[in-house]
């Protein structure tokens, strides 16, 4: 009960940056604030908060990104190719959420690049599948929270409070908390045009069959931009689905997006 209204504090919280296009870009439990007597809590540490509606991360060495890497969102890591807005706070929060019910972060490493990869690319194990006692539907607000895609994942402060406030309700009336359909009331007021592209399947799968082509001929691999060499044995992510390899030992970007070498 404790956690679902600290929960549903922290959703006024961010309400309010919200309303006032702040992005935080720094949510986690070191900067969260709890009166142990009145309950209220003060998110602390704008001091890479943005004004900004959305921003563009750049792609820099993970040793220097903006916020803490085990919490980032994937677009904070500035290898999504995508800018950032106030969903990241979110993905952050899920973060957050997750290290609350579960007593450990989603993604534990020491290399930092490996923390990158984890946030872009691999599905942490369910909250649910770790403390069997945690509710189905508390697992899936927090899957949802942690969406890869900035489009998958909660829309609105007031949708995800409105399913905390569920379960809270449940909890003080039953004793229990049953699974319902989350995001029933997770609505956006603002127009936000989706970076994922749309309606263009067919030309995607001509340009990457195109790609396979050239970058899988018989004998050396040309010396274009859709060369194939290098190694790729860190598992860096991607910029692009056209992007596929390259020595990125150094963590630096390739070349052009259809690259897959040096």
């Amino acid at each position: 009960m404790e956690f679902l209204e600290v929960g549903i504090t922290l959703c006024n919280a961010l309400e309010i940056l919200y309303r006032e296009r702040i992005i935080h870009k720094d949510i986690k439990p070191s900067n969260i604030l709890i009166n142990p007597h009145t309950k209220e809590i003060k998110l602390i540490d704008f001091s890479i908060a943005s004004l900004l509606p959305k921003e563009t991360q750049t792609l820099i060495n993970p040793h220097v990104l903006e916020g803490t890497l085990a919490y980032i969102s994937p677009e904070q890591t500035g290898r999504m190719n995508r800018g950032i807005d106030y969903r990241t706070d979110f993905y952050s929060l899920g973060v957050t959420f997750y290290e609350l019910l579960t007593g450990k972060l989603p993604f534990q490493s020491k290399d930092p690049m490996e923390l990158v990869h984890c946030h872009i690319a691999k599905t942490p194990p369910l909250v649910n599948e770790i403390n069997s006692e945690i509710p189905s539907v508390l697992s899936e607000i927090v899957e949802k929270l942690m969406a890869k895609n900035a489009e998958d994942r909660y829309q609105s402060t007031l949708g995800l409070k409105y399913d905390l406030e569920n379960c809270l309700t449940q909890l003080q009336q039953t004793g229990q908390i049953k699974n319902f359909e989350i995001g029933r009331r997770d609505v956006s007021d603002r127009f936000i045009i989706p970076d994922k592209l749309y309606g263009r399947e067919a030309e995607i799968e001509t340009l990457l069959q195109a790609f396979e082509r050239v970058s899988n001929s018989p004998g050396d691999p040309p010396h274009t931009p859709l060369s194939k060499g290098g190694d790729n044995s860190t598992g860096d992510p991607p910029h692009t689905p056209l992007s596929k390899g390259g020595d990125n030992s150094t963590g630096d970007p390739p070349h052009t997006p259809l690259s897959k070498g040096r």
